[in-house]
């Protein structure tokens, strides 16, 4: 399931990686981060969800608040495995959008381009 939860996020268009402290590798869709994966097991995925969302995730067992980032609506899984696949896909699939749909309309417009000519 990692690496499939990796390859998602690549996959998604405009997505650019670092890799930051605690080999940790970032996602952003413009330069803006929606996705951090840890690299070392075990695998805690951190993402952007909406205020909804936010609170009914950090109800699950394993699911907390993400670290410095909680107050705006970012949770962190503490094993990739808390969410069935296609839940997880869906959750990272929308953190994408939450943070794309910031972006200044031209970015939004070519970002929406390259998903077509793909």
């Amino acid at each position: 399931m990692f690496d499939h939860t990796l390859d998602l996020c690549r996959s998604l268009p405009a997505v650019s990686t670092e890799k930051k402290w605690d080999n940790e590798l970032r996602f952003f869709v413009g330069e803006k981060l929606f996705c951090m994966i840890s690299l070392d097991p075990p695998h805690r995925v951190s993402f952007k969800c909406s205020p909804t969302q936010f609170h009914q995730l950090i109800n699950r067992p394993e699911i907390v608040p993400a670290p410095h980032l909680a107050r705006y609506h970012w949770v962190q899984l503490k094993g990739e495995s808390l969410l069935p696949e296609t839940e997880l896909d869906a959750f990272l699939h929308n953190a994408y959008e939450l943070i794309k749909s910031t972006l200044p309309p031209q970015e939004q417009d070519a970002i929406n381009k390259m998903r077509m000519d793909a």
